[in-house]
């Protein structure tokens, strides 16, 4: 068995081939399609054909936390579609005319489903994205049911809710928590400023996200999925998790700040009854014993 990973150098790229191959399998980890490097696109898909992957993850995304603002809107929406959409048709259209047996995997986001109006969100909640990393991830996934549909391939489409590790960078929150208790617990005076400490979100634990995908390609039927923990937790209880596993009180170290916040609050909980009754198993590390793994697995490496 041979798998192939685009965005193997993201978080969950590293945590997926790591597993891939602790099961004895080999992986071709592609980072990135520039113009001129050996898989460019242009040399892709030679390189793919040779290598004859039985499955392809497809993991590459342009994205960036809720705190970062974006250095043009109008080259976030080009990037977020040359990512999400044109590298993905690239691929899609390799697999049609010379990999048709291979199985191919499309990481889309909770962003999808814009503002939803219903709690929680399941594969039949109306996708109406309002922003251009969920407007591009839902293009793709478009483009995946088409190539499904026409063409007859194996593609299947997990739509991911927040889940994390010690791979996040430091912009995303559940990193700048980790960092800022480790300081914290060195410098008592240390603080950090985050955005609105009463927003919610669903966040799982990124490896029990990447077996999710790896249970999905081994479905006889390539299908849709929600992947998410099901559990709503608030910014504040993340922080208050994380800084209680260094005996600390979050709130002497976090200052909030919800000006920081460039995207709009939005209620993101997902319903993965269908993955569980699929392939048996879903996410569900969450809060807070969620933080007290992050911190273990950052404690390992420091």
């Amino acid at each position: 068995m041979k798998s192939a990973i685009f965005g193997a150098g993201g978080q969950d790229g590293r945590i997926l081939a790591a597993q891939i191959e602790s099961s004895g399998q080999q992986v071709i980890r592609v980072n990135r399609l520039d113009p001129g490097s050996p898989l460019s696109v242009g040399g892709l898909g030679s390189f793919l054909t040779k290598e004859q992957p039985d499955e392809i993850y497809y993991l590459a995304a342009h994205h960036r936390s809720s705190e970062e603002k974006p250095t043009s809107l109008s080259l976030d929406w080009i990037q977020s579609f040359r990512v999400h959409l044109e590298g993905w048709i690239h691929v899609l259209e390799i697999v049609r005319n010379h990999l048709p047996g291979t199985r191919v995997l499309y990481a889309s986001s909770a962003h999808v489903f814009g503002d939803p109006s219903v709690v929680p969100q399941n594969e039949n909640t109306p996708m109406r994205p309002t922003c251009a990393y969920g407007c591009s991830k839902l293009a793709g996934m478009e483009a995946g049911r088409y190539y499904r549909k026409e063409h007859q391939l194996y593609v299947s489409h997990l739509i991911l809710y927040p889940h994390e590790s010690i791979f996040r960078s430091p912009t995303f929150l559940s990193k700048k928590l980790l960092l800022a208790a480790q300081s914290a617990a060195i410098d008592p005076g240390f603080s950090i400023q985050i955005g609105d400490p009463e927003s919610t979100c669903d966040w799982g634990y990124a490896p029990e996200y990447t077996e999710s995908m790896r249970n999905v390609l081994k479905l006889d039927e390539p299908d849709d999925f929600v992947v998410a923990t099901g559990h709503e937790a608030r910014v504040c209880d993340f922080a208050k998790a994380v800084f209680n596993c260094f005996g600390l009180e979050w709130e002497r170290h976090v200052v909030s700040r919800p000006d920081l916040l460039t995207k709009p609050k939005r209620r993101y909980v997902g319903d993965a009854s269908k993955l569980f009754n699929k392939t048996g198993c879903r996410p569900s590390l969450c809060l807070p014993e969620l933080a007290e793994r992050l911190v273990r697995d950052i404690r390992k490496v420091s």
